[in-house]
């Protein structure tokens, strides 16, 4: 903490006759910080669009801090300005003939006071610390020194998909896995002929699905009939003789003809780990096959019936989805099959394998976290990962892959609302989801009704290496649209009540936006990890109650020259506190302020304040006095300590760096300015009482 510096960092020369000392410290209060965010030194790298987009929420949290920035740099300005017109104010008093014998009359009168306060006795916070809420229920987990992951499906093998080539035939069949569960439903069959919907082909336009969704619906049917794993799901792709394409995807389940027909019907809508609900999805995967990929029929097919799909003209001079119902020789098994000229959708459904769970997709393979509610594996910052629900990937702001070192599943659909916000879209369309629906779902996911304490605890240890993303530079490495789902879950783990952590390592703290920038480097130069400011609520030390134990300074005793001095510097302030205290700025009490010794270069004090010249003592908004230090007292002149005086005071309405502070300031620097220039006695008697101090220094 280089005093010598204002808020925002910028240096700031000390004169004798002026009020520059009311910039030059930089530090929090004791009992209660600043309300307002504060600046932190960013080193901002070049980012893509995407990766922007992706840092909306995270910008959010950081805006005002990044305000305060500029507002204390334009102030700073300000004040100076103001120092120097205070300073050719002092300067330019003529002073009285019989100023000599006023100055030894105060320095008499000086000599013979006494402080009316114990200046040994400081007051400290225990009575506050006392006051905090305790939940008897609240049960303590206490967290290994070393998170351990899983090593559920450590088996499982990278698979090689064959790269689609055109012109060329492409096979390739999931492997068989313990995770297959194969559904089966038989119906009795009566075929239907050509039967003509009214459902239009327009419609088709209606639907914004890229390749890519078409492809998701395409498989997800697949997938949910083998237990919501694509293994055991096999497909061909054909070049014919015209150009196009044969595509068949067959699976090893069944299903009744109604639900390749009839919207509404869906084998899914009780499943919590099914993506489908109404049967949609099927039909409008049809409806673009044939509109737009190029098809003039699409059959579904399954044990022993048979739908065929086309368009075909109506009465409206418009064409429609017609389906035609046939009874087959039973098969053991279900599949699609449609011809195609589009080879981009082809490589679409190709990259979409991995978009699914199966059991060897390496989003799966030993998870960091795994419980019936959730898993979580983390890699390389530099490795794209995606967002699964029902082991289904997700688009997050309009991306499949976009969650840079990590994977996510929600193995059950969570509700639509929760908390109020909205979080998930159970439709057909299944919208994309943003910054604030992963917020709202990392709170679902840790609500009492989903997970355990314990596993809660083991979660938020899991990703201990995003503990500490108050660090902006780690905010650009690590996953940033995983930030809002971490931010969420801790969100969500503090308004459980029940809960307490027992941390591991006694160098993380939990951050506070109330402190200045420059105290958290210095706690991290310290070997501190700054972490995030949520996990102080779960039962990690806090940085506010780091700082106020190395902040119970022993207070020293004055000698009476320093009694002196902090009597002069008390005066001083009552000349000031009618207009203070008219503009609302302080009370008696606060004016009456309480000054406090401290010896920076003691043993016994905090290494942190090796470069500390005075530090307020504020409590829930209110001044209750200033430390000083011993060799400050001694060496700096009265303008300067009548200025920090001020400076300190001051700080019940924030940190340095917030704007709070910075406008109360200002404000205070003008209100004195006023009143000098409008009564030149002051500043005499300021000039009396500055001779005064430098009789204590003979």
């Amino acid at each position: 903490m280089n005093i010598n510096k204002i808020g925002t960092g910028t240096p700031v020369s000390i004169s004798n006759t002026s009020f520059n000392g009311l910039f030059r410290k930089k530090e929090i209060d004791t009992a209660e910080f600043s309300t307002k965010k504060e600046n932190t030194k960013i080193k901002k790298p070049k980012l893509s669009e995407k990766v922007k987009n992706g840092l909306k929420m995270a910008f959010a949290a950081i805006a005002s801090g990044l305000a305060v920035f500029a507002i204390s740099a334009n102030k700073t300005k300000k004040i100076k300005k103001q120092n120097i017109d205070l300073k050719e104010q002092i300067n330019n008093i003529i002073l009285p003939e019989n100023f000599d014998e006023r100055v030894k009359n105060k320095t008499t009168q000086i000599n013979n006071s006494t402080l009316k306060y114990d200046p040994t006795e400081a007051i400290t916070e225990k009575a506050e610390k006392e006051e905090q809420t305790s939940f008897t229920n609240k049960t303590t987990i206490v967290l290994p020194e070393k998170y351990e992951g899983t090593n559920i499906r450590s088996d499982a093998k990278k698979l090689t998909y064959p790269k689609f080539k055109a012109g060329e035939p492409y096979h390739f069949e999931f492997p068989q896995s313990p995770d297959i569960k194969i559904s089966h439903e038989n119906c009795t069959i009566k075929p239907i002929p050509r039967t003509i919907t009214t459902v239009s082909e327009s419609y088709s336009d209606s639907l914004a699905w890229d390749n890519n969704k078409i492809a998701r619906d395409l498989l997800q049917n697949f997938y949910d009939g083998h237990g919501q794993t694509l293994d055991g799901v096999k497909f061909n792709i054909e070049p014919k003789q015209d150009g196009k394409y044969t595509v068949k995807i067959e699976g090893k389940s069944t299903y009744s003809a109604d639900k390749a027909i009839m919207l509404g019907e869906s084998s899914k809508k009780n499943n919590d780990k099914a993506a489908g609900n109404y049967g949609e999805g099927l039909k409008m995967v049809v409806l673009k096959l044939l509109k737009e990929k190029g098809a003039e029929n699409v059959d579904i097919v399954s044990n022993n019936w048979k739908v065929n799909w086309t368009l075909e003209e109506t009465g409206f001079d418009k064409k429609a989805l017609a389906y035609l119902l046939d009874k087959i020789e039973p098969i053991d098994g279900n599949y699609i099959e449609f011809d195609t000229n589009d080879t981009d959708f082809i490589k679409s459904i190709i990259n979409s394998f991995d978009r699914f769970y199966h059991y060897n997709n390496p989003a799966f393979k030993c998870p960091d976290f795994e419980n019936d509610i959730l898993s979580i594996k983390y890699t390389d910052t530099k490795e794209k990962g995606r967002f699964y629900i029902a082991g289904q990937a997700f688009e997050i702001n309009g991306d499949y892959e976009n969650l840079a070192g990590m994977s996510i599943n929600i193995k059950k659909k969570p509700p639509m609302k929760y908390q109020g916000e909205f979080i998930f879209d159970p439709s057909r369309d299944r919208t994309s989801l943003t910054s604030d629906n992963i917020n709202a779902l990392g709170q679902w996911i840790v609500s009492k009704e989903n997970m355990s304490k314990e596993d809660t605890a083991k979660l938020i240890h899991s990703f201990e290496d995003y503990w500490d993303l108050g660090d902006f530079s780690k905010m650009f490495e690590h996953a940033t649209l995983g930030i809002p789902f971490f931010t969420g879950i801790l969100r969500g783990a503090t308004r459980r009540y029940d809960l307490n952590i027992k941390f591991p390592n006694e160098k993380d703290i939990a951050d506070t936006w109330k402190a200045s920038s420059d105290l958290k480097e210095d706690y991290i130069k310290a070997g501190y990890r700054l972490c995030d400011s949520y996990l102080g609520v779960l039962g990690m030390k806090k940085l506010e109650d780091l700082i106020s134990e190395s902040r119970q300074h022993k207070a020293l005793k004055p000698t009476k020259e320093e009694e002196n001095k902090i009597l002069i510097l008390k005066e001083a302030i009552q000349l000031f506190a009618p207009v203070l205290k008219e503009n609302g700025l302080f009370d008696d009490n606060e004016l009456d302020t309480k000054i406090f010794i401290f010896d920076k270069t003691s043993k016994d004090e905090d290494e942190s304040y090796k470069d500390t010249k005075a530090e307020a003592i504020t409590k829930k908004g209110k001044s209750l006095g200033f430390w000083v230090d011993r060799t400050t007292l001694k060496e700096e002149n009265f303008s300067n300590m009548l200025a920090t005086s001020l400076h300190e005071l001051t700080h019940k309405f924030g940190g340095d760096e917030s704007a709070s502070f910075s406008y109360k300031l200002t404000d205070i620097m003008q209100i004195i300015l006023q009143t000098i220039n409008n009564n030149p006695n002051l500043a005499i008697r300021l000039k009396v009482l500055e001779k005064a101090w430098e009789e204590q220094n003979k």
